[in-house]
């Protein structure tokens, strides 16, 4: 059986077990029987292929647990969290659509495709990246086979990563295929590379008449909505709407402390002054984590850990020196001196677990056999009969010892938990015994490295932060609330925020955005917007709490996918039109002046303009002169035999060029094939938004998070 088919049979497992965790999530949560009605639990589909919620849990579980254990944390921060949601809708999409081209094509992976990626000759990248060593450089093929061939004794997590690992390669693989096909179905023909070798074998000297659009005043042209009708159709496709977004009004009431607040804080302050100072040293530690809004921090650290000026004055204290009152940063802080002492900054240590039967994992042995055998190991130790890396190989029941070597890695002082102290009291290169405080066995540390000590303070610190009174809070609340309450269309919301002198912000909001013009967590926000329910003019009926202010919103328009309309542009459109205009009314006055005056110094001095000089133009020159990128002229240019060319309309304005003379270059056809194909092959790198720009896509996301 092939290595994939092996670890295939196994999965099951992982996959069960982390379906059944789903299940009891959603029946916990009573969800389950909420979206059975009107097939609510859909998030989205694509190309006609469903995602349900159950599915889309299961994928962002997977990912948080990944998350978590590479990042060696409990917890997925809130940020982390919507970027993994929107990492498995993205990957969904273009997974579903490019099976949906692979299948229509029948490109397969075939199980000794896949083996080979893994332990043939054709190692995948992200395998070669995942098994290097990283202290020697080398692909150890060695772990790839103990992974493979140790696959029913990993952890339900090890396995799931195995065959997320296996999903990965195949896909990527799949797409390396597909794309491959569209690179080859890219060509240049001969003919079309030897007329741009022709025109890129010559350069030319020139003399050239420029108008600037710039030099037509506004006042010497008129637009009509025509004007702007023939510029839109022009150029439709500048304005494609590839997802779907809307724009808003908004108005924010900010909830900051007033003059009263600050005064009642400072009184509040002064009396936890007071009584701070009366606080013995045994008590300290439940009064501040009674009265400030930081925890009691018993450890060590550098006075420069501490904001100024408190820095400053505790490296100056002696223990038992207190620190008065002060404002810093937006917070009341007072602080006494508990200790000093001179401490390292990061400890590195190594550990032998010898665990007892309250461990579990099949250990049988009893705490005093535990206690006995980790004697006699740290004796064995203390008397060189073994190494500590022996005794790690031998004795030790870290499962992941084979990995670690027993090294727990460098922490920060402090990071060693209950073994913190006795690693800082042991010299480096010595050995001690501890017993763990939940009874299931014994540590054997040996302290391998410190960083030089230096001057360290334990510190009482209590913070008070300075934020607005309740009664604040209710007003910033009420003045919002009746503001969106007397204003129910956008038109009186505009009125009022002006008759009211309030701010009125704008904001372009994607579907799934979590931020609005530099307002955080405004989810809710974003989700009453492209609610199904919510017109354009709207006035939101909830006022939103966020970021310490309150917020009132209005959807001003509705851009859906495909093209914005003629109307939702024509305010951007000012500008590119009268450059229409200029250019035409230019255009014009060259032609004019071409019929008047054949050669190129009677037209400038009919156009009443300088002639510039430029020598050796090019076809493939990057800027043409001091006036920028103009291809279209420098195209006419290397068209051109000698003579009078134009006049052209430009980027920058309309050009009638003199050729004088052309001088010879080399350009083989076979370099103009090279530089196109690689162009054309470049153009593999958009296939995902080209297959998105063609696909029906149903977002529902927002209706979840």
């Amino acid at each position: 059986m092939g290595i994939i088919g092996s670890i295939r049979k196994h999965s099951w497992i992982a996959v069960a077990l982390v379906g059944i965790a789903i299940l009891a999530f959603i029946a916990g949560d009573k969800v389950f029987d909420i979206f059975k009605k009107d097939n609510r639990d859909q998030v989205g589909k694509v190309a006609g292929v469903t995602m349900n919620w159950a599915r889309f849990n299961e994928r962002v579980t997977e990912m948080e647990d990944n998350y978590k254990m590479q990042q060696q944390t409990t917890q997925v921060p809130a940020e982390m969290e919507m970027q993994i949601r929107d990492q498995v809708w993205q990957q969904f999409v273009d997974e579903t659509l490019m099976e949906e081209q692979t299948s229509k094509l029948g490109l397969q992976v075939t199980t000794a495709e896949v083996n080979d990626m893994y332990t043939g000759t054709f190692i995948h990248p992200y395998i070669r990246q995942s098994f290097t060593d990283p202290k020697t450089g080398q692909f150890d093929i060695r772990q790839v086979n103990y992974w493979i061939e140790n696959f029913d004794q990993l952890d339900t997590m090890r396995r799931m990563q195995w065959v997320e690992l296996e999903k990965y390669v195949k896909r990527d693989r799949e797409q390396q295929k597909y794309s491959t096909l569209i690179e080859a179905g890219f060509y240049m023909p001969t003919a079309i590379a030897k007329q741009v070798a022709e025109y890129g074998n010559n350069s030319a000297n020139v003399r050239v008449v420029a108008l600037p659009f710039q030099s037509v005043s506004d006042d010497e042209i008129t637009l009509s909505e025509a004007d702007y009708t023939n510029y839109y159709n022009t150029h439709k496709a500048d304005f494609r709407v590839r997802d779907e977004f809307r724009d808003i009004d908004f108005i924010t009431f900010p909830v900051v402390p007033t003059p009263q607040d600050l005064t009642d804080i400072q009184e509040q302050v002064q009396k936890v002054w007071d009584e701070f100072q009366t606080t013995p040293d045994d008590e300290m530690a439940f009064f501040v984590n009674a009265e400030s809004d930081r925890p009691y921090d018993s450890s060590y650290v550098r006075a420069t850990t501490f904001k100024a000026p408190f820095d400053e004055q505790i490296a100056a204290a002696n223990a038992g020196t207190y620190i008065a009152p002060a404002m810093v940063d937006g917070e009341w802080m007072m602080a006494k001196v508990m200790g000093t002492a001179v401490r390292p900054d990061s400890l590195r240590a190594s550990v032998v677990y010898i665990l007892n039967q309250n461990a579990g994992g099949g250990i049988t042995r009893s705490n005093d056999q535990a206690k006995s055998l980790a004697d006699s190991v740290l004796a064995m130790l203390k008397t060189n009969k073994m190494s500590f890396e022996q005794a790690v190989e031998q004795y030790s029941d870290d499962p992941q010892k084979d990995e670690t070597k027993g090294d727990m890695n460098w922490q920060l002082d402090g990071g060693y938990g209950f073994l913190n102290e006795d690693i800082i009291n042991t010299p480096v290169g010595g050995c001690f015994i501890y017993e763990h405080p939940q009874g299931v066995g014994y540590f054997i540390v040996k302290v391998t490295d410190k960083t030089p000590a230096a001057k360290k303070y334990r510190v009482a610190l209590v913070t008070r932060e300075i934020v607005p009174s309740n009664a604040t809070d209710k007003a910033a609340h009420e003045a919002a609330r009746k503001f969106a309450g007397q204003n129910r269309t956008a038109a009186e919301f505009t009125a009022a925020a002006q008759q009211q002198n309030l701010q009125v912000r704008n904001a372009r909001v994607m579907l799934m955005s979590s931020n609005i013009a530099g307002i955080n967590n405004a989810r809710s926000i974003v989700q009453w917007v492209f609610n199904d329910d919510t017109k354009i003019g709207d006035v939101a009926d909830q006022v939103y709490s966020c970021d310490g202010m309150y917020v009132v919103v209005s959807l001003k328009d509705i851009y859906k996918k495909g093209y914005a309309t003629l109307e939702q542009v024509h305010p951007m459109l000012e500008q590119p039109v009268r450059i229409e205009k200029k250019g035409e009314l230019l255009m014009a006055r060259a032609e004019e002046a071409v019929k008047a005056a054949k050669d190129i110094t009677s037209i400038a001095v009919k156009l009443n303009v300088a002639i510039d000089t430029i020598d050796s133009v090019a076809f493939t020159d990057y800027y043409f002169g001091r006036y920028g990128m103009e291809p279209k002229v420098q195209s006419a240019i290397a068209a051109a035999q000698n003579g009078l060319v134009g006049p052209i309309k430009g980027a920058s304005g309309v050009y009638l060029v003199q050729v004088d003379s052309k001088a010879p270059r080399t350009v083989s056809e076979e370099a103009v094939k090279a530089r196109m194909m690689q162009a054309y092959r470049n153009k593999s790198r958009m296939v995902s938004q080209t297959l998105r720009d063609g696909a029906t896509i149903n977002d529902n996301r927002n209706k979840f998070f």
